[in-house]
């Protein structure tokens, strides 16, 4: 059954789309897009938050990597840290923002972060959400956020970041009693769609779009093979056929 959520997040839709862009249009001259530079020309790791994780041994993969969402759950199993995180969904933002308001890792954030309560700091590039599905490898001029995923964010970011290649780990592809419906509902019990169980444990959740999802990752495979940087999946068992296939085995160290 849908949340009452949903409702709300539909009806106040265009008023929030005004909203983000008159906020980022404020902040916008107070990003540090300098903080990037340094992570620019190389190769870069994509971290989904799939099940699939929990077989994954990060701390062997010496890369740029991209986390997202709520990927601080996975820090008190692990020594490895993302590089950067990034986060675009509303109700993730309100539900991890006490770690996003004292982490010090980069932070890729919408602008409706400020007003869920996230306190802007130096940290932290607030991207302007573009109403669109055509990748964009400008993030600094905004980022496509029709993409179903957040996955789709972060292949853009990847993109900003003129990377030798990208790689896939727990992008799983994969959720149980997968309807193919857009709503939000309230995760019953343990989580077992991500790498946590207390990942959206009895809270709110928007469920997933894996044909939307898809359709974006083409439009990615499509800019990333254009421009000649190889993307490789190597998530164990993953179930996305989009891009090509990697044994794990080939990306540690």
């Amino acid at each position: 059954m849908k949340h009452w959520t949903t409702f709300i997040v539909n009806k106040t839709y265009n008023f929030r789309i005004v909203l983000d862009k008159f906020i980022y249009w404020i902040i916008k001259p107070f990003n540090h897009w300098e903080l990037l530079d340094e992570y620019k020309e190389k190769d870069i790791l994509i971290v989904g938050n799939g099940p699939s994780l929990k077989q994954t041994d990060l701390e062997k993969i010496k890369m740029i990597s991209i986390g997202m969402n709520k990927i601080n759950l996975l820090f008190d199993k692990t020594y490895w840290r993302p590089t950067l995180i990034t986060c675009v969904n509303g109700l993730v933002l309100s539900q991890n923002k006490k770690f996003f308001n004292s982490t010090n890792i980069i932070l890729i954030l919408p602008p409706r972060a400020l007003y869920l309560g996230i306190k802007k700091r130096r940290n932290i590039l607030i991207i302007n959400s573009r109403e669109s599905i055509s990748f964009r490898d400008d993030i600094s001029n905004g980022i496509a956020s029709q993409g179903a995923t957040v996955t789709y964010a972060a292949l853009q970011i990847a993109a900003f970041l003129q990377p030798k290649s990208v790689n896939i780990v727990g992008v799983d592809h994969f959720f149980k009693n997968y309807t193919g419906k857009s709503a939000i509902e309230k995760y019953d019990g343990n989580d077992t769609d991500h790498f946590d169980p207390n990942y959206f444990k009895n809270s709110l959740w928007g469920l997933p779009d894996l044909e939307g999802s898809e359709l974006a990752y083409k439009h990615a495979r499509h800019y990333f093979d254009s421009h000649n940087i190889p993307v490789i999946d190597f998530t164990i068992k993953g179930k996305c056929q989009i891009f090509k296939k990697g044994n794990i085995d080939d990306i540690y160290n």
